[in-house]
């Protein structure tokens, strides 16, 4: 039996708002580099400080006898370590550049259900596939010719779009997990992979910060987890429970519309025909592969 609409317009409402808002994670990120923190730490810290706000909550729920989060680490170290990556990827590559390869997950989402969970390859998915590949291609190899990343940071965002597909594919696979201890093991487990990278050997990732620093940034770094990353998260993880999967893929299209379009209004960096066709593509493949999904799931339901 269909969802009823009228029940899922505030989860829709909910997504809708989250995912727009996602679009803009580079921009915090940003903001707290020119602050003076070097890439690693602002990565770790957009993880940490979370971590610190919901620990206390986490410690009382063990103490309480429920799930808290604590024991999901291997979907927490995919799916917190993807956005960790991407978060890097930010810092060390152009904007679009980043959110355009990490928003090509429809391309490893397919390989992976038609490798791991035996989905066959309809029309649909192999359209979205061509469409995401050409993409990839149009982004990594547009001014060079050669489809390679560019740089550390374009590495960071393609790797970090496949650890989201297996991430979000063991997500669909886990029943029975409440909305905290998924946000809970996202922020813990992406604070281990952005503190690994923050001490990779790398002069691009930077060290750690001194205390003035740290002691003049630490109220912003809380203020951000309060009032964007905890509620953003919370949002897309409980709204995407309440919706079916095909309104809830267009609706995480607006994410890379978002994303994308407000890197190419607010920064210098380049934005040509490359980055235009590279984006059209990858958004292009999103939306094939949710209408292509969306029919298979109506008619198993």
């Amino acid at each position: 039996m269909p969802p009823n609409p009228s029940i899922q317009r505030l989860p829709i409402l909910v997504v809708a708002i989250a995912a727009s808002a996602w679009g803009l994670f580079w921009l915090p990120l940003r903001a707290f580099e020119d602050g003076g923190l070097s890439a690693g730490w602002v990565t770790f810290g957009q993880f940490a400080a979370p971590v610190l706000l919901l620990l206390p909550l986490a410690l009382w729920r063990l103490a309480q006898g429920r799930h808290s989060g604590f024991s999901h680490a291997v979907t927490g170290l995919l799916v917190g370590g993807a956005v960790a990556l991407y978060a890097e990827s930010v810092l060390l590559t152009e904007v679009a550049r980043a959110l355009i390869l990490f928003y090509a997950t429809p391309v490893w989402s397919t390989l992976l259900e038609v490798a791991f969970m035996g989905q066959r390859l309809k029309r649909a998915r192999i359209v979205s596939l061509v469409l995401g590949l050409a993409g990839l291609i149009t982004i990594l190899g547009g001014k060079t010719g050669i489809p390679l990343p560019q740089n550390l940071g374009d590495a960071m965002a393609l790797l970090s779009g496949v650890l989201w597909a297996f991430g979000s594919m063991r997500v669909r696979q886990t029943a029975g997990v409440s909305t905290f201890e998924t946000v809970f093991s996202f922020f813990l487990y992406g604070a281990v992979v952005a503190l690994a990278i923050a001490f990779l050997p790398i002069d691009a990732v930077g060290g750690p910060p001194d205390w003035t620093t740290l002691k003049t940034l630490l109220p912003w770094l809380l203020l951000v987890a309060v009032g964007f990353l905890i509620p953003v998260m919370w949002g897309l993880l409980w709204g995407s429970a309440h919706i079916d999967p095909g309104r809830l893929g267009i609706l995480l299209q607006l994410e890379a519309v978002v994303g994308i379009g407000s890197a190419a209004l607010l920064t210098n960096e380049p934005f040509g025909l490359v980055e235009v066709l590279g984006t059209a593509l990858i958004i292009a493949a999103g939306i094939v592969d949710v209408f292509g999904n969306r029919g298979s799931t109506a008619k198993s339901s």
